[in-house]
């Protein structure tokens, strides 16, 4: 039996790729192409473990490590619906492919044939279509565009942000958005406990085409979205 292992690694990677493409629109998140390449290298570094056959989870346990170094709080959220897409996939994939086999969790192809190049030629064509059409150029309407000291980024509005300091609304960031020296420390309130959140004030930041100067910033350290908006900003009309 001929085993191609770049083709097996390749066959992988667009499975793991095309499960994190139907992940993010299941879950409703934009994505860029540099964190999908981060995600794919990543869980698709687990065919190597094909050679360290211990027991027959090695590969998922691996994948559940990885899950919860990246998204930590959330893996409960991201980890079970990616072994749930991942699987399907691969048992699709293995009933299109007659020359293949499933071995720890990764599918193997047995030599190459016509019918294989033409299978993959197909997922390439629907995952670049997936990615430009689902998950690059569709804005939902509960996100507007951010852009801070010349970084842009999708600003999520959550109705149920109601933070505010010294009066005025708090927008909360990531940290690699955020430059400037810290003002105050509050407390807030999150899912029924209370966290600590460094402030920010911003002199001049662009949220869908307005610019709002002295927005006070929280700065976020662990979060889903690059920036959480408040609703009360721009009177309640973002």
């Amino acid at each position: 039996m001929e085993v191609y292992i770049e083709w097996t690694y390749l066959m992988n990677g667009f499975i793991i790729l095309w499960t994190w493409e139907i992940l993010c629109f299941l879950l409703n998140q934009l994505i860029s192409i540099k964190k999908l390449m981060i995600y794919v290298l990543l869980y698709n570094v687990s065919l190597i473990l094909l050679y360290m056959d211990m027991f027959n989870g090695w590969i998922l346990l691996y994948d559940l490590v990885i899950s919860i170094l990246l998204f930590r709080k959330l893996v409960y959220i991201y980890y079970p619906l990616y072994i749930f897409i991942y699987i399907s996939l691969i048992s699709f994939m293995h009933f299109m492919i007659h020359d293949s086999l499933i071995f720890q969790g990764i599918l193997i192809v047995r030599g190459l044939s016509i019918s294989v190049m033409l299978i993959i030629s197909v997922m390439v064509v629907i995952l670049i279509y997936f990615y430009i059409h689902d998950c690059k150029n569709k804005i939902h309407d509960d996100f507007v565009e951010v852009v801070l000291n010349h970084k842009h980024c999708l600003g999520f509005i959550d109705n149920g942000n109601k933070v505010t300091y010294q009066g005025c609304p708090v927008i909360f960031m990531n940290n690699d958005l955020i430059e400037g020296d810290f003002v105050d420390r509050i407390e807030i309130e999150v899912v029924n406990r209370k966290q600590v959140i460094d402030i920010v004030q911003v002199k001049d930041i662009l949220i869908d085409g307005f610019v709002l100067h002295d927005v006070y910033v929280g700065v976020l350290y662990d979060c889903e979205y690059d920036c959480i908006l408040n609703n009360q900003l721009l009177g309640g009309f973002i």
